[in-house]
């Protein structure tokens, strides 16, 4: 399968996952990271669950798999440990909805990609399936690469992007400016504020 790589906000959608064991811990951590509303349906859950269940962080539906449990699901999560009853899941789940098949990503429409942030930078990596070793390698080779410091360098392209965007000046102008935002020195405090300030004083002229 050709899977085209996205960003997509899961915020208040209704996220249903199918399993309670260790797989769906790993996800469902995820996707509290992202808002969603997330509902599990398993017999049992693990004892870092059933917290998140207490504080109505997740909801948890104490019983079988039933094709029902599908409706007004915006993303399905077949994370059981168990082939079968992920199977089961896939084929009752229709096709405008997006899949997620953890023992085989291949049957689902979407993957879940290896992936590190670093503020407003998210950086994803996948091999479709190929070696999660290998994505986990040049993972952690990318994440000494893009450290903590571009967290507040994504901030300050940010801010100096919509000063540069409202400029007075003609498009060369803006994307000579813009260019320049990407020299090493601003990865420095010191030179991100200055320049705000550089910027700030030069088009209040």
């Amino acid at each position: 399968m050709n899977f085209l790589p996205l960003s997509i906000d899961l915020s208040n959608k209704q996220v249903l996952v199918v399993g309670g064991g260790k797989i769906a811990e790993r996800r469902i951590n995820k996707l509290i990271d992202a808002h969603a509303d997330i509902t599990v349906i398993s017999p049992t859950i693990t004892d870092k669950l059933l917290p998140l269940v207490n504080q109505n962080i997740i909801k948890w539906n104490k019983k079988k798999f039933e094709p029902k449990d599908l409706t007004d699901a915006f993303l399905v999560m077949a994370a059981t440990n168990d082939s079968v009853i992920n199977k089961q899941v896939v084929d009752a789940t229709p096709n405008q909805t997006l899949i997620n098949v953890v023992d085989n990503p291949n049957l689902g429409n979407i993957q879940f990609p290896t992936h590190f942030r670093r503020g407003r930078l998210s950086i994803s990596i996948t091999t479709d399936g190929a070696s999660p070793k290998l994505a986990k390698k040049i993972k952690n080779e990318l994440a000494k690469t893009y450290d903590s410091r571009y967290e507040l360098y994504l901030d300050f392209l940010f801010n100096a992007r919509q000063l540069i965007k409202k400029a007075n000046i003609n498009k060369q102008e803006k994307d000579i400016l813009l260019e320049q935002l990407l020299e090493d020195k601003f990865l420095h405090k010191e030179r991100q504020q200055k320049h705000l300030h550089w910027l700030t004083t030069l088009f209040k002229k």
